[in-house]
Protein backbone atom coordinates (compact mmCIF):
# COMPACT_ATOMS: atom_id res chain seq x y z
CA UNK A 1 0.00 0.00 0.00
CA UNK A 2 1.61 3.28 -1.24
CA UNK A 3 1.13 6.23 1.81
CA UNK A 4 -0.13 10.07 1.01
CA UNK A 5 2.45 10.91 3.68
CA UNK A 6 5.94 9.55 5.14
CA UNK A 7 8.02 11.04 7.47
CA UNK A 8 10.80 9.96 7.56
CA UNK A 9 15.04 10.61 9.47
CA UNK A 10 12.68 11.78 12.64
CA UNK A 11 12.81 10.93 16.51
CA UNK A 12 9.14 9.92 17.04
CA UNK A 13 8.25 10.03 20.60
CA UNK A 14 5.34 7.76 20.26
CA UNK A 15 3.92 7.72 23.94
CA UNK A 16 2.68 4.21 23.61
CA UNK A 17 5.51 3.45 26.48
CA UNK A 18 8.10 6.14 28.53
CA UNK A 19 10.80 4.14 26.26
CA UNK A 20 8.96 3.46 22.67
CA UNK A 21 10.97 5.38 19.65
CA UNK A 22 11.01 5.05 16.26
CA UNK A 23 12.20 6.98 13.26
CA UNK A 24 9.80 7.04 10.22
CA UNK A 25 5.92 6.95 10.24
CA UNK A 26 3.34 6.58 7.22
CA UNK A 27 0.07 7.92 6.82
CA UNK A 28 -3.03 6.99 4.59
CA UNK A 29 -5.59 9.71 4.37
CA UNK A 30 -5.50 10.87 7.66
CA UNK A 31 -4.50 7.83 9.38
CA UNK A 32 -1.06 6.35 10.62
CA UNK A 33 -0.56 3.40 9.09
CA UNK A 34 3.49 2.21 10.33
CA UNK A 35 5.51 3.52 12.91
CA UNK A 36 9.02 2.20 12.51
CA UNK A 37 12.67 2.62 10.83
CA UNK A 38 13.50 4.14 7.71
CA UNK A 39 13.91 1.13 6.25
CA UNK A 40 10.51 -0.15 7.68
CA UNK A 41 8.52 2.25 6.36
CA UNK A 42 10.35 2.53 2.77
CA UNK A 43 8.51 0.31 0.93
CA UNK A 44 5.20 2.45 2.08
CA UNK A 45 6.86 5.36 -0.59
CA UNK A 46 5.03 5.25 -3.70
CA UNK A 47 4.24 7.86 -6.98
CA UNK A 48 2.44 10.54 -5.25
CA UNK A 49 3.94 9.89 -1.32
CA UNK A 50 4.39 13.12 -0.08
CA UNK A 51 8.11 12.73 2.33
CA UNK A 52 8.79 15.20 5.03
CA UNK A 53 12.63 14.83 6.22
CA UNK A 54 12.95 15.92 9.57
CA UNK A 55 16.62 15.83 10.84
CA UNK A 56 17.38 16.57 14.57
CA UNK A 57 13.42 17.39 14.91
CA UNK A 58 11.28 15.43 17.26
CA UNK A 59 7.53 14.36 16.74
CA UNK A 60 5.10 14.00 19.25
CA UNK A 61 1.42 13.57 19.47
CA UNK A 62 -0.63 16.50 18.86
CA UNK A 63 -0.93 17.81 22.11
CA UNK A 64 -4.66 18.05 23.40
CA UNK A 65 -5.71 21.24 25.83
CA UNK A 66 -8.36 19.85 28.09
CA UNK A 67 -9.47 23.66 29.27
CA UNK A 68 -10.40 26.51 26.56
CA UNK A 69 -12.65 28.81 26.61
CA UNK A 70 -12.20 29.06 22.01
CA UNK A 71 -14.76 31.89 21.79
CA UNK A 72 -13.22 33.57 24.62
CA UNK A 73 -9.84 33.19 23.86
CA UNK A 74 -10.59 34.71 20.62
CA UNK A 75 -11.92 37.35 21.77
CA UNK A 76 -9.62 38.10 24.06
CA UNK A 77 -6.96 38.19 21.04
CA UNK A 78 -8.74 40.25 18.46
CA UNK A 79 -8.68 43.12 21.51
CA UNK A 80 -6.01 45.30 22.78
CA UNK A 81 -3.57 43.65 24.92
CA UNK A 82 -3.61 44.32 28.91
CA UNK A 83 -2.19 40.61 29.88
CA UNK A 84 0.39 41.07 32.35
CA UNK A 85 0.08 44.80 32.81
CA UNK A 86 -0.03 45.96 36.41
CA UNK A 87 0.45 49.57 35.67
CA UNK A 88 -2.96 51.66 36.31
CA UNK A 89 -2.64 54.14 34.18
CA UNK A 90 -1.05 51.73 31.47
CA UNK A 91 -4.14 49.86 31.10
CA UNK A 92 -6.46 53.07 30.93
CA UNK A 93 -4.24 54.24 27.74
CA UNK A 94 -4.53 51.21 26.01
CA UNK A 95 -8.32 50.83 26.37
CA UNK A 96 -8.22 54.67 25.17
CA UNK A 97 -6.94 54.17 22.65
CA UNK A 98 -9.27 51.29 21.78
CA UNK A 99 -11.69 53.40 22.42
CA UNK A 100 -10.50 56.39 20.21
CA UNK A 101 -10.26 53.79 16.99
CA UNK A 102 -14.14 52.64 18.01
CA UNK A 103 -17.29 53.80 16.38
CA UNK A 104 -19.80 55.91 18.99
CA UNK A 105 -21.89 53.70 21.32
CA UNK A 106 -20.05 50.00 20.03
CA UNK A 107 -19.83 47.99 23.00
CA UNK A 108 -16.34 47.31 24.03
CA UNK A 109 -14.30 44.08 25.49
CA UNK A 110 -10.98 44.20 27.32
CA UNK A 111 -9.68 40.23 28.13
CA UNK A 112 -6.67 39.66 30.37
CA UNK A 113 -6.70 42.26 33.48
CA UNK A 114 -5.34 41.43 36.52
CA UNK A 115 -7.81 43.62 38.16
CA UNK A 116 -6.32 42.75 42.05
CA UNK A 117 -3.23 43.42 41.34
CA UNK A 118 -3.32 46.73 39.70
CA UNK A 119 -0.32 49.49 41.52
CA UNK A 120 -3.94 51.39 42.22
CA UNK A 121 -7.96 50.51 41.42
CA UNK A 122 -9.78 51.52 38.30
CA UNK A 123 -13.10 52.97 39.38
CA UNK A 124 -15.96 53.78 37.12
CA UNK A 125 -15.13 57.33 37.02
CA UNK A 126 -11.88 56.51 35.16
CA UNK A 127 -13.77 54.28 32.70
CA UNK A 128 -16.33 57.26 32.28
CA UNK A 129 -13.12 60.00 31.38
CA UNK A 130 -11.71 57.36 28.72
CA UNK A 131 -15.17 55.99 26.98
CA UNK A 132 -17.95 58.65 27.87
CA UNK A 133 -20.00 57.47 25.12
CA UNK A 134 -18.60 53.23 24.35
CA UNK A 135 -20.18 50.69 27.31
CA UNK A 136 -17.23 49.76 28.33
CA UNK A 137 -15.88 45.85 29.98
CA UNK A 138 -12.65 45.27 31.60
CA UNK A 139 -12.64 41.31 32.24
CA UNK A 140 -9.69 40.04 34.73
CA UNK A 141 -7.89 37.48 33.82
CA UNK A 142 -9.17 34.89 35.91
CA UNK A 143 -12.83 35.49 34.57
CA UNK A 144 -14.59 35.89 37.74
CA UNK A 145 -14.54 39.73 38.32
CA UNK A 146 -14.82 42.51 35.60
CA UNK A 147 -14.87 46.69 35.71
CA UNK A 148 -17.67 48.24 33.83
CA UNK A 149 -18.43 51.98 32.79
CA UNK A 150 -21.53 54.01 33.62
CA UNK A 151 -22.78 53.02 30.14
CA UNK A 152 -22.65 49.40 30.49
CA UNK A 153 -24.43 49.73 33.99
CA UNK A 154 -26.92 50.94 31.84
CA UNK A 155 -27.25 49.18 29.20
CA UNK A 156 -26.77 45.79 31.21
CA UNK A 157 -29.92 46.59 33.83
CA UNK A 158 -28.61 43.97 36.60
CA UNK A 159 -31.09 43.31 39.18
CA UNK A 160 -30.78 45.46 42.43
CA UNK A 161 -30.86 42.25 44.14
CA UNK A 162 -27.81 40.56 42.28
CA UNK A 163 -25.36 40.29 44.99
CA UNK A 164 -21.08 41.28 43.97
CA UNK A 165 -21.76 44.64 42.88
CA UNK A 166 -18.77 46.96 44.98
CA UNK A 167 -20.27 50.17 46.41
CA UNK A 168 -18.32 53.48 46.72
CA UNK A 169 -18.67 55.20 50.05
CA UNK A 170 -21.58 56.88 48.83
CA UNK A 171 -23.54 53.68 47.77
CA UNK A 172 -22.99 54.39 43.76
CA UNK A 173 -21.68 51.19 42.14
CA UNK A 174 -17.63 51.64 42.08
CA UNK A 175 -17.42 49.70 38.55
CA UNK A 176 -16.36 46.41 39.74
CA UNK A 177 -17.85 43.42 39.64
CA UNK A 178 -17.99 39.71 40.91
CA UNK A 179 -19.93 36.85 42.11
CA UNK A 180 -23.02 36.42 40.76
CA UNK A 181 -22.71 40.23 39.18
CA UNK A 182 -19.89 39.14 36.92
CA UNK A 183 -21.50 35.70 36.08
CA UNK A 184 -24.57 37.97 34.75
CA UNK A 185 -23.25 40.96 33.62
CA UNK A 186 -20.84 39.19 31.46
CA UNK A 187 -23.89 37.00 30.06
CA UNK A 188 -25.55 39.63 28.77
CA UNK A 189 -22.52 42.14 27.51
CA UNK A 190 -21.50 38.80 25.51
CA UNK A 191 -24.75 39.34 23.93
CA UNK A 192 -23.94 42.48 22.06
CA UNK A 193 -21.21 40.47 20.37
CA UNK A 194 -22.34 39.64 16.90
CA UNK A 195 -22.00 36.48 14.79
CA UNK A 196 -19.03 37.62 12.33
CA UNK A 197 -16.99 38.42 15.40
CA UNK A 198 -17.22 35.21 17.69
CA UNK A 199 -16.24 33.79 13.67
CA UNK A 200 -13.09 35.73 13.80
CA UNK A 201 -12.54 34.81 17.60
CA UNK A 202 -12.67 31.22 16.67
CA UNK A 203 -10.34 31.47 13.74
CA UNK A 204 -7.98 33.14 15.92
CA UNK A 205 -8.30 30.98 19.19
CA UNK A 206 -7.58 28.30 16.23
CA UNK A 207 -4.77 29.51 14.79
CA UNK A 208 -3.27 30.26 18.16
CA UNK A 209 -3.68 26.61 18.89
CA UNK A 210 -1.52 25.38 16.22
CA UNK A 211 0.88 27.72 16.98
CA UNK A 212 1.81 25.87 20.15
CA UNK A 213 1.55 22.41 18.57
CA UNK A 214 -2.26 21.75 19.79
CA UNK A 215 -4.31 19.76 17.12
CA UNK A 216 -7.48 19.10 19.77
CA UNK A 217 -8.73 21.83 22.47
CA UNK A 218 -12.08 20.51 25.10
CA UNK A 219 -13.96 23.80 24.27
CA UNK A 220 -16.26 25.05 27.24
CA UNK A 221 -18.17 27.31 25.65
CA UNK A 222 -21.26 29.01 25.38
CA UNK A 223 -23.90 28.57 28.78
CA UNK A 224 -26.61 29.58 30.09
CA UNK A 225 -27.65 31.87 33.68
CA UNK A 226 -29.39 28.79 35.10
CA UNK A 227 -25.50 27.10 34.98
CA UNK A 228 -23.89 30.27 36.13
CA UNK A 229 -21.86 30.49 33.19
CA UNK A 230 -20.70 34.07 32.10
CA UNK A 231 -20.97 33.19 28.28
CA UNK A 232 -24.40 33.39 26.19
CA UNK A 233 -25.27 30.35 24.16
CA UNK A 234 -24.76 31.68 20.83
CA UNK A 235 -20.99 31.14 21.36
CA UNK A 236 -21.71 27.45 21.27
CA UNK A 237 -24.07 27.60 18.37
CA UNK A 238 -21.86 29.38 16.48
CA UNK A 239 -18.94 27.24 17.36
CA UNK A 240 -21.17 24.27 16.62
CA UNK A 241 -22.10 25.50 12.94
CA UNK A 242 -18.01 26.02 12.04
CA UNK A 243 -16.32 23.49 13.75
CA UNK A 244 -16.18 21.18 11.00
CA UNK A 245 -14.08 24.05 9.13
CA UNK A 246 -11.86 25.04 11.76
CA UNK A 247 -8.06 23.64 10.91
CA UNK A 248 -7.84 22.75 15.19
CA UNK A 249 -10.21 19.41 15.96
CA UNK A 250 -12.70 20.55 18.74
CA UNK A 251 -14.18 18.18 21.82
CA UNK A 252 -17.35 20.21 22.96
CA UNK A 253 -18.22 21.11 26.24
CA UNK A 254 -21.87 23.15 26.30
CA UNK A 255 -21.75 25.32 30.04
CA UNK A 256 -25.13 24.63 31.06
CA UNK A 257 -27.69 22.62 32.91
CA UNK A 258 -29.68 22.61 30.15
CA UNK A 259 -29.90 18.68 29.33
CA UNK A 260 -32.74 18.80 27.05
CA UNK A 261 -30.57 20.96 24.62
CA UNK A 262 -27.30 19.04 25.14
CA UNK A 263 -29.54 16.09 23.80
CA UNK A 264 -30.94 18.10 21.04
CA UNK A 265 -27.49 19.20 20.14
CA UNK A 266 -26.40 15.29 19.76
CA UNK A 267 -23.40 16.16 22.17
CA UNK A 268 -22.18 13.69 24.48
CA UNK A 269 -21.33 15.49 27.41
CA UNK A 270 -22.55 19.10 29.72
CA UNK A 271 -20.45 21.21 31.64
CA UNK A 272 -17.25 22.78 31.45
CA UNK A 273 -17.07 25.49 33.55
CA UNK A 274 -20.47 25.30 35.14
CA UNK A 275 -19.21 26.91 38.53
CA UNK A 276 -19.64 25.37 41.70
CA UNK A 277 -17.51 28.69 42.90
CA UNK A 278 -15.51 31.12 42.08
CA UNK A 279 -11.75 32.27 42.46
CA UNK A 280 -9.57 32.98 45.31
CA UNK A 281 -8.65 37.00 44.45
CA UNK A 282 -12.52 37.77 45.10
CA UNK A 283 -12.94 35.65 47.80
CA UNK A 284 -15.80 33.31 46.35
CA UNK A 285 -13.17 29.75 45.71
CA UNK A 286 -15.58 27.78 48.66
CA UNK A 287 -13.33 26.03 51.20
CA UNK A 288 -13.48 24.05 54.22
CA UNK A 289 -12.08 26.65 56.40
CA UNK A 290 -11.94 30.72 56.46
CA UNK A 291 -9.51 32.98 54.02
CA UNK A 292 -6.36 33.56 55.92
CA UNK A 293 -6.71 36.93 54.79
CA UNK A 294 -10.33 37.06 55.38
CA UNK A 295 -11.27 35.51 58.06
CA UNK A 296 -14.97 36.29 58.32
CA UNK A 297 -15.39 34.03 55.03
CA UNK A 298 -15.11 30.70 52.95
CA UNK A 299 -16.14 31.78 49.87
CA UNK A 300 -18.92 30.85 47.56
CA UNK A 301 -20.93 27.81 46.96
CA UNK A 302 -23.25 28.70 43.83
CA UNK A 303 -25.46 25.68 44.01
CA UNK A 304 -27.40 24.30 47.28
CA UNK A 305 -26.81 20.80 47.36
CA UNK A 306 -30.16 19.77 46.44
CA UNK A 307 -29.85 21.85 43.02
CA UNK A 308 -26.45 19.96 42.43
CA UNK A 309 -26.99 16.26 42.79
CA UNK A 310 -30.85 16.71 41.13
CA UNK A 311 -28.70 18.36 37.83
CA UNK A 312 -26.32 15.77 38.25
CA UNK A 313 -28.44 12.66 38.97
CA UNK A 314 -30.61 13.99 36.08
CA UNK A 315 -27.55 14.06 33.48
CA UNK A 316 -26.04 10.57 34.49
CA UNK A 317 -29.11 9.09 34.12
CA UNK A 318 -29.33 11.21 30.23
CA UNK A 319 -25.65 8.82 29.96
CA UNK A 320 -23.83 12.27 29.86
CA UNK A 321 -20.24 13.12 30.85
CA UNK A 322 -20.74 15.89 33.15
CA UNK A 323 -17.78 18.31 34.18
CA UNK A 324 -17.89 21.46 36.37
CA UNK A 325 -16.07 23.78 37.71
CA UNK A 326 -14.70 23.32 41.12
CA UNK A 327 -11.66 25.21 42.91
CA UNK A 328 -12.07 25.20 46.66
CA UNK A 329 -11.58 22.60 49.21
CA UNK A 330 -15.43 22.59 49.99
CA UNK A 331 -16.58 23.06 46.19
CA UNK A 332 -14.84 19.81 45.35
CA UNK A 333 -16.39 17.80 48.23
CA UNK A 334 -19.65 19.17 47.29
CA UNK A 335 -18.87 17.70 43.82
CA UNK A 336 -17.46 14.45 44.53
CA UNK A 337 -20.65 14.12 47.19
CA UNK A 338 -23.10 14.25 44.04
CA UNK A 339 -21.24 12.37 41.72
CA UNK A 340 -21.10 9.76 43.90
CA UNK A 341 -24.58 9.87 45.27
CA UNK A 342 -25.94 9.17 41.77
CA UNK A 343 -23.40 6.70 40.37
CA UNK A 344 -24.14 4.63 43.86
CA UNK A 345 -27.69 4.94 43.14
CA UNK A 346 -27.40 4.63 39.04
CA UNK A 347 -24.33 2.02 38.53
CA UNK A 348 -22.88 3.23 34.80
CA UNK A 349 -19.66 1.98 33.87
CA UNK A 350 -16.83 4.08 32.98
CA UNK A 351 -18.57 7.81 33.44
CA UNK A 352 -15.61 9.61 33.57
CA UNK A 353 -17.18 12.26 35.26
CA UNK A 354 -14.90 15.81 34.93
CA UNK A 355 -13.47 18.05 37.67
CA UNK A 356 -12.48 20.81 36.36
CA UNK A 357 -9.51 22.72 38.11
CA UNK A 358 -9.48 20.38 41.42
CA UNK A 359 -7.05 23.25 42.83
CA UNK A 360 -7.06 22.07 46.55
CA UNK A 361 -7.85 18.61 46.99
CA UNK A 362 -7.61 16.93 50.58
CA UNK A 363 -5.55 13.55 50.49
CA UNK A 364 -9.38 12.57 51.48
CA UNK A 365 -11.03 14.05 47.88
CA UNK A 366 -7.94 12.29 45.50
CA UNK A 367 -8.49 8.89 47.22
CA UNK A 368 -12.48 9.46 46.01
CA UNK A 369 -11.22 10.27 43.06
CA UNK A 370 -9.38 7.25 42.10
CA UNK A 371 -11.97 4.97 43.44
CA UNK A 372 -15.13 6.54 41.68
CA UNK A 373 -13.00 7.22 38.10
CA UNK A 374 -13.76 10.23 38.36
CA UNK A 375 -11.56 12.30 35.52
CA UNK A 376 -9.88 15.43 36.64
CA UNK A 377 -8.86 18.77 33.90
CA UNK A 378 -6.13 20.80 35.80
CA UNK A 379 -3.85 23.01 34.67
CA UNK A 380 -0.37 22.76 34.97
CA UNK A 381 0.57 25.87 33.91
CA UNK A 382 -0.49 27.23 37.22
CA UNK A 383 1.63 24.88 39.36
CA UNK A 384 4.72 27.18 38.75
CA UNK A 385 7.44 28.17 41.55
CA UNK A 386 5.70 32.18 42.24
CA UNK A 387 7.96 34.67 41.24
CA UNK A 388 7.86 38.14 39.80
CA UNK A 389 5.95 36.95 36.41
CA UNK A 390 3.37 35.09 38.47
CA UNK A 391 1.83 37.00 40.63
CA UNK A 392 -0.83 35.39 41.02
CA UNK A 393 0.17 32.32 43.02
CA UNK A 394 2.21 35.06 45.68
CA UNK A 395 -1.20 36.43 46.00
CA UNK A 396 -2.94 32.71 46.43
CA UNK A 397 -0.61 31.97 48.95
CA UNK A 398 -1.95 35.42 51.12
CA UNK A 399 -5.17 34.04 50.45
CA UNK A 400 -4.54 30.62 51.65
CA UNK A 401 -1.55 31.03 53.84
CA UNK A 402 1.66 29.24 53.30
CA UNK A 403 -0.08 25.53 54.73
CA UNK A 404 -2.92 25.42 52.76
CA UNK A 405 -0.90 26.63 49.37
CA UNK A 406 1.13 23.84 49.69
CA UNK A 407 -1.80 21.64 49.33
CA UNK A 408 -2.40 23.27 45.69
CA UNK A 409 -1.66 20.84 42.37
CA UNK A 410 -0.77 17.99 43.57
CA UNK A 411 0.33 16.66 40.73
CA UNK A 412 2.47 13.93 42.07
CA UNK A 413 0.37 12.85 44.72
CA UNK A 414 -3.11 12.61 42.73
CA UNK A 415 -0.90 10.58 39.75
CA UNK A 416 0.29 8.07 42.62
CA UNK A 417 -3.07 7.63 43.49
CA UNK A 418 -4.03 6.14 40.21
CA UNK A 419 -6.36 9.46 39.67
CA UNK A 420 -6.86 10.21 35.50
CA UNK A 421 -5.52 13.71 34.74
CA UNK A 422 -5.79 15.79 31.70
CA UNK A 423 -3.71 18.92 31.47
CA UNK A 424 -5.46 22.32 30.16
CA UNK A 425 -4.54 25.96 29.94
CA UNK A 426 -7.42 27.30 31.09
CA UNK A 427 -7.39 30.10 28.24
CA UNK A 428 -8.51 32.79 28.00
CA UNK A 429 -7.21 32.75 31.68
CA UNK A 430 -3.88 31.94 30.71
CA UNK A 431 -2.34 31.65 27.31
CA UNK A 432 -1.98 27.71 25.61
CA UNK A 433 0.72 26.30 25.50
CA UNK A 434 1.58 22.83 26.55
CA UNK A 435 5.26 23.12 27.26
CA UNK A 436 4.61 25.81 29.83
CA UNK A 437 2.82 23.26 31.95
CA UNK A 438 5.06 20.26 31.37
CA UNK A 439 8.21 22.82 32.06
CA UNK A 440 5.98 23.72 35.58
CA UNK A 441 5.44 20.44 36.68
CA UNK A 442 8.55 18.93 35.80
CA UNK A 443 10.89 21.29 37.22
CA UNK A 444 8.97 22.17 40.62
CA UNK A 445 10.75 21.59 43.74
CA UNK A 446 7.83 20.20 45.75
CA UNK A 447 8.03 16.41 45.48
CA UNK A 448 4.13 16.40 46.30
CA UNK A 449 3.49 18.36 42.59
CA UNK A 450 6.64 17.43 40.64
CA UNK A 451 6.59 14.71 37.81
CA UNK A 452 9.00 13.37 34.70
CA UNK A 453 9.13 15.30 32.22
CA UNK A 454 7.43 12.03 30.22
CA UNK A 455 4.62 11.91 32.65
CA UNK A 456 3.78 15.79 32.26
CA UNK A 457 4.05 14.38 28.60
CA UNK A 458 1.35 12.38 28.82
CA UNK A 459 -1.02 14.94 30.85
CA UNK A 460 -1.56 16.79 27.31
CA UNK A 461 -1.57 13.93 25.28
CA UNK A 462 -2.47 10.06 25.84
CA UNK A 463 -3.96 10.98 29.34
CA UNK A 464 -5.62 14.09 27.59
CA UNK A 465 -7.01 11.86 25.04
CA UNK A 466 -8.91 9.59 27.50
CA UNK A 467 -10.46 12.72 29.35
CA UNK A 468 -12.46 13.32 25.92
CA UNK A 469 -13.04 9.33 25.37
CA UNK A 470 -10.90 9.42 22.34
CA UNK A 471 -8.04 7.21 23.68
CA UNK A 472 -8.62 4.63 20.11
CA UNK A 473 -8.00 8.12 17.96
CA UNK A 474 -5.38 10.24 19.61
CA UNK A 475 -2.84 10.44 22.34
CA UNK A 476 0.03 8.07 20.80
CA UNK A 477 1.45 7.65 17.59
CA UNK A 478 0.36 4.35 16.26
CA UNK A 479 -1.22 2.31 13.32
CA UNK A 480 -5.15 2.86 13.08
CA UNK A 481 -4.70 6.57 14.57
CA UNK A 482 -5.01 10.20 13.66
CA UNK A 483 -2.10 11.52 12.30
CA UNK A 484 -2.52 14.53 14.61
CA UNK A 485 0.92 15.47 15.16
CA UNK A 486 3.53 18.10 16.54
CA UNK A 487 7.49 18.51 15.31
CA UNK A 488 9.28 20.16 17.47
CA UNK A 489 13.01 21.91 17.32
CA UNK A 490 14.04 19.79 20.23
CA UNK A 491 13.46 16.78 22.26
CA UNK A 492 11.73 18.00 25.85
CA UNK A 493 12.98 14.54 27.10
CA UNK A 494 16.30 15.32 26.79
CA UNK A 495 16.31 18.96 26.95
CA UNK A 496 17.13 20.90 29.84
CA UNK A 497 13.91 21.11 31.46
CA UNK A 498 14.05 24.70 32.91
CA UNK A 499 14.58 25.65 29.15
CA UNK A 500 11.44 23.19 28.11
CA UNK A 501 8.45 25.82 27.15
CA UNK A 502 11.07 27.77 24.87
CA UNK A 503 11.03 24.66 22.80
CA UNK A 504 10.14 25.99 19.44
CA UNK A 505 7.39 24.46 17.74
CA UNK A 506 8.06 24.10 14.30
CA UNK A 507 5.50 22.22 12.60
CA UNK A 508 1.82 21.22 13.60
CA UNK A 509 -0.53 18.32 11.46
CA UNK A 510 -4.19 17.63 11.84
CA UNK A 511 -4.67 14.43 9.72
CA UNK A 512 -2.00 14.52 8.22
CA UNK A 513 -1.75 18.19 6.44
CA UNK A 514 0.76 20.85 7.50
CA UNK A 515 -1.76 23.56 9.10
CA UNK A 516 1.15 25.30 10.77
CA UNK A 517 4.76 25.98 9.76
CA UNK A 518 7.07 27.84 11.32
CA UNK A 519 10.32 26.56 9.50
CA UNK A 520 10.38 27.77 5.83
CA UNK A 521 13.31 24.97 5.44
CA UNK A 522 10.80 22.14 6.55
CA UNK A 523 9.95 21.09 2.95
CA UNK A 524 7.73 18.02 1.48
CA UNK A 525 8.76 16.46 -1.58
CA UNK A 526 7.27 14.06 -4.13
CA UNK A 527 8.49 10.24 -3.73
CA UNK A 528 9.26 9.09 -6.97
CA UNK A 529 9.29 5.30 -6.19
CA UNK A 530 7.65 3.58 -8.41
Amino acid sequence: MNASLVIRDAHIVTMKCPTARAQAMAVNADRIVAVGTNEEIEPFIGPGTRLLSLPGRTVLPGFIDCHVHLTQTGLGALGPNVYDITDAGRVLEIVADAVSHAASAQPLLIHGCWINGLSHPIVRPDLDRIAPRNPLMIVDVGGHACLINTQAWQMLQLPPSVRGVDRSHSNMPSGRLTAQANTLARYRYYKFIDDSRRVAALRRAADIALRVGITTVHALDGGSPDGHSRFPERDIEVLLQMRDSLPVRTVVYFQSTEIEKVLEWHLPRIGGCVCLDGSYGEHTSALLEPYTDKPDTRGTLYFTDEELDRFVERAHLAGLQISMHAIGDAAIEQLLNAYERAMTRYPRPDCRHRIEHFSLPTAQHIDRVARLGVALSMQPNLAAVPNETQRHQVAAMVYLGPDRYQRRHPYRKILDAGCLVGGGSGSDSRPMGPLIGVQAVATHPDDDRRLTVYEALTLYTRDAARLGFEEGEKGALEPGKLADLVVLGEDPLQTDPQAISHIPVEMTLVGGQVVYQQVSTLREEIGDRG
